[in-house]
C-alpha cells in the first residue's frame, strides 16, 4: 500500500510513460510540468488547445515542441469531448486538465459513463496527507454528484474502489459522513450510511470495511486519533460538505492534496486551477502511478 506522495515519486520511475492528453495547457505551471513531466518519463503529451496559445507558453518555459503532438481546438467542451474520446479509443492512458474549468471534463465524463458504463458514476477523489496520519486518505466526492442518493453512494464506492486498489488498498475501511440530531428523526444521510453498512455486513465479499462510526467525534471523542482506525475513506453526504472537508485538510491541517476524477474506466487528473508547478509535477506522477498499477 502506497502511503505517501513521497512513494508516489519513488513509484513513479518503476512505470513506463503513459500517454496523456493535456487539456488547454495555456499556463506556464501547466507548461512547466509537462516539461518536466517528459524529462523524467512521466508522460508522453498531446496537447489540445489553441495552437498559438500553446507554442507561446512552450516557447516561455523552453520547451521543444518538436515530436509533441499539438490538437488545435477552440471550443472548451470539444476539446474536453476530444480528450475523453482519446482515452475510450485507448491512444491515451490519462487525460489532464490545463488552464480550464473542471466543468468541462465533468460534462464528457458523465455523458461517457452513461454509455460505457452505466453501472458506475464518475466521480471526483482527492487523496490528502496531513502531518500525524501515516497514511493517504480519500474524500469523495466535492465535485461531480451534487447529491446523491443510496444508489448513487454505492456507485460511488465502486468507483473509489476500483482506483484505491490500484494503490495497495486491500479492504479499505470508509466512513460514511453524517452527524446525530437531538431532537427530531435521523438525517437521511444517517439512515443511508446504516443501511449501506448493513448490506456489507451481510456479504463477505463486500470490498471494504463500513466504519461503524458516522464521523471523527463518534469514532475517537477527545482521545487521541487511532491510526489504525482512522478511514482510508470519507464519503460525504454532499458536494457542499465534500468542498468544505477539502478545503478544511488544506488550509487547517496544512495537507498535501491529490485530486482525479474517474469513471467508466478513465482515469482525468483534475488538478486545482491555482496549483502551481510542484502540484502539478506530482499530478503526473500520481497519474502514472494509477494507470500503471492496473
Amino acid at each position: 500500500m502506497i502511503r505517501s506522495f513521497q512513494e508516489v515519486l519513488s513509484r513513479a520511475e518503476s512505470f513506463p510513460p503513459q500517454r496523456a492528453a493535456i487539456l488547454f495547457p495555456h499556463d506556464q505551471a501547466v507548461m512547466r510540468a509537462v516539461k518536466e513531466g517528459l524529462r523524467r518519463k512521466y508522460i508522453e503529451p498531446i496537447l489540445v488547445g489553441l495552437k498559438p496559445n500553446i507554442h507561446a507558453v512552450a516557447k516561455e518555459v523552453e520547451l521543444d515542441l518538436k515530436g509533441i503532438e499539438v490538437i488545435h481546438i477552440e471550443d472548451k467542451q470539444k476539446g474536453a469531448d476530444l480528450c475523453l474520446d482519446q482515452a475510450i479509443e485507448g491512444k491515451v492512458g490519462l487525460v489532464i486538465k490545463g488552464n480550464i474549468l473542471t466543468t468541462y471534463l465533468y460534462r464528457s465524463l458523465i455523458k461517457a459513463t452513461k454509455i460505457l458504463n452505466p453501472d458506475h458514476v464518475p466521480c471526483t477523489l482527492v487523496f490528502s496527507q496531513v502531518s500525524g496520519i501515516n497514511k493517504l486518505f480519500v474524500i469523495t466526492d466535492p465535485g461531480v454528484n451534487i447529491r446523491p442518493d443510496l444508489e448513487t453512494k454505492l456507485k460511488m464506492l465502486k468507483s473509489a474502489i476500483f482506483i484505491m486498489k490500484r494503490l495497495g488498498y486491500v479492504k479499505p475501511r470508509v466512513m460514511l459522513l453524517s452527524c446525530k440530531r437531538e431532537i427530531s428523526t435521523e438525517l437521511v444521510s444517517s439512515k443511508e450510511g446504516k443501511r449501506i453498512r448493513d448490506m456489507s455486513l451481510k456479504d463477505e465479499n463486500y470490498e471494504y470495511l463500513i466504519d461503524e462510526n458516522q464521523n471523527l467525534i463518534q469514532a475517537f471523542g477527545n482521545q487521541p486519533v487511532r491510526e489504525d482506525e482512522f478511514p482510508d475513506l470519507f464519503l460525504v453526504p454532499n458536494i457542499d460538505v465534500g468542498n468544505i472537508l477539502v478545503k478544511s485538510v488544506d488550509q487547517l491541517f496544512l495537507g498535501l492534496r491529490q485530486a482525479v476524477t474517474v469513471g467508466a474506466g478513465m482515469i482525468i487528473l483534475t488538478p486545482s486551477r491555482s496549483d502551481g508547478y510542484e502540484e502539478r509535477l506530482l499530478s503526473l506522477a500520481f497519474g502514472k502511478v494509477l494507470s500503471g498499477s492496473g
